[in-house]
């Protein structure tokens, strides 16, 4: 039954993905509003789980009536980052711009942290649109492996995953990840894209986000103390539909005789990069995740 029920749901997303394709622009835009709504008002859990971290860590900077109205939004975002993502199907190297209104800011770290032949560790978090930010970033000519989490649901995961491949990027699993895979792809001088600023189920260490006591995933400096790639800093956010900008913030290095303690001390400084650009725009970070344990 179970496996019947993840078929009928991953037949209705590609149904509906269909649908979304052949929609004109405007009625996309609209149909992104509509499905945060309904995300909003159906999965309750997933509503509570942003109430409750939005009120632990920004109930000193918002009233209650601000934070409920930040929810709303935050889920009209999530809806416009699905049909977005459904629109991958419809992107490639060459037309992107087409679709995309795209700007970018400081770029020139990326490339000069990719001329030195080492690799780059793109940080990036479940900010704007991530989904994007990976094929954008193939299509502009960086070859990109993302580590990924699988989806419980096999066929979705399959059919999602295809969609990724097809924009250039490769794929690293989380379930199946060893250090090897990730060092092999900084070893090709590939922009290994980490999603680091939720709670990591293994290698985390303590750091503080938002002023509470959390774990964060430590691999992202130890990958680059060992291999000597650059850690670049990178978030895609939403300044209208289908309006982004790309945002490449200072990188950093990791020299071979750090000790744990400045390692640490870095990866509370990619955190506190994190916190700075949530707080930029928290209506755009994906609230929904059990960030705080």
């Amino acid at each position: 039954m179970k496996k019947l029920e993840d078929l009928l749901i991953t037949f209705i997303y590609e149904v509906v993905s269909l649908f979304i394709i052949i929609l004109p622009d405007p009625a996309r835009q609209k149909a992104g509003v509509l499905l945060g709504k309904l995300l909003f008002k159906a999965v309750k859990s997933y509503s509570e789980i942003a109430y409750r971290n939005m009120r632990l860590v920004l109930k000193d900077d918002m009233t209650s009536a601000e934070i409920d109205q930040l929810v709303e939004s935050n889920f009209v975002h999530m809806g416009r980052v699905i049909v977005e993502f459904i629109m991958l199907r419809k992107l490639n190297r060459n037309n992107f711009r087409e679709y995309i209104d795209l700007s970018i800011e400081g770029e020139e770290y990326l490339k000069e942290a990719h001329a030195k032949g080492k690799g780059v560790i793109i940080y990036a978090a479940h900010l704007g649109n991530w989904e994007w930010l990976g094929a954008i970033l193939s299509f502009l000519g960086y070859p990109v492996t993302a580590i990924a989490q699988r989806q419980h649901n096999e066929s979705f995961d399959r059919s999602i995953n295809k969609i990724r491949r097809a924009t250039g990027v490769k794929l690293i699993f989380t379930r199946k990840i060893t250090q090897r895979d990730a060092y092999v792809a900084l070893k090709k001088n590939e922009c290994l894209y980490v999603l680091g600023e939720q709670y990591p189920l293994s290698n985390g260490w303590p750091v503080n986000f938002f002023g509470q006591p959390t774990y964060a995933f430590s691999g992202v400096v130890r990958f680059a103390q060992r291999t000597g790639a650059t850690i670049v800093p990178t978030f895609l956010v939403r300044e209208g539909w289908r309006k982004h900008r790309l945002v490449f913030l200072a990188p950093y290095e990791i020299p071979k005789d750090n000790d744990q303690t400045r390692q640490q001390g870095i990866l509370q400084e990619l955190t506190d990069q994190v916190e700075m650009m949530i707080r930029k725009y928290p209506d755009q970070w994906l609230w929904i995740h059990e960030r705080w344990r």
